[in-house]
Order: C-alpha cells, then sequence, then structure tokens
C-alpha cells in the first residue's frame, strides 16, 4: 500500500517541523513549505493526498492562500491547523485539524486519518480543539 502524502504549509519553522515530525513517525510522507507561493501549484510531484494548511490568524487572511490551493488543483483536500478556536467558521469546507502540541499529538493523527476514511465531517467537532 502506498503511504499517504501530506503537503505541510506552515509559515513558523518550529511548529512546522514539530508537525512533520508527527506525521512522519505515523507513517506519512509529508512535503514541507513556509508559504502556498514556495509551492509550484498544480506540478507538485506526486500530488499530496492532503494539504494542511496553517491558520494564524482571522479566515480573511487565509483565503488568499486557500484559493491558491482550489484554483491550482479543485479537487485537493485541504485541512486547516488552527492556531485558535476562535477562528471555526464554515469557510474551511474540507475540515479543520488542531494546533499540534505534545499533548495533542494523538488527536492531529486522528483528525488526518478520519480526513482519509470519509468520517471528518462526523468526528470534527470531537477532535476538532484551539489553542
Amino acid at each position: 500500500m502506498r503511504r499517504r502524502t501530506i503537503l505541510l504549509i506552515d509559515d513558523n519553522q518550529s511548529t512546522r517541523r514539530q508537525r512533520a515530525i508527527m506525521l512522519v513517525t505515523h507513517g506519512f510522507v509529508v512535503r514541507a513549505a513556509e508559504r502556498v507561493e514556495d509551492v509550484e501549484l498544480p506540478f507538485a510531484r506526486p500530488a499530496p493526498d492532503l494539504v494542511l494548511l496553517r491558520v494564524n490568524g482571522p479566515p480573511d487572511r487565509s483565503d488568499s492562500a486557500y484559493m491558491l490551493i482550489r484554483n491550482a488543483m479543485p479537487g485537493q483536500r485541504i485541512g486547516f491547523l488552527l492556531d485558535d478556536g476562535h477562528y471555526l467558521c464554515e469557510v474551511f469546507v474540507d475540515g479543520v485539524l488542531v494546533r499540534p502540541r505534545e499533548e495533542l499529538a494523538g488527536d492531529l493523527i486522528e483528525s488526518v486519518e478520519a480526513m482519509f476514511e470519509g468520517k471528518f465531517q462526523d468526528s470534527a467537532k470531537s477532535v476538532c480543539v484551539g489553542n
């Protein structure tokens, strides 16, 4: 079985590294970038199974990054990594994931797996936490 590839976009080097390590240790292939503009969309090969986009401000700040991905790869599954539960909103149509801290590593992996299994909408409220 092919390992799933995750494109991780996070402008904070420390959290980007932490998230990448968590995901790699759970069997995912991770490609990381500081900004969406650093990734040559839609030419990222192999195409990621999931894009994780860090949101560290109100939704309008992440709209342009989201739209760059959505326009380049219309069918791409996108998850949002939140730094604060206040930013939960319907603009995040594909899913919202937790801000990973060491004690939340299991929640991050559980959320990613739920997105791959198509159960994310059912489990989102129980898995998503802020701060």
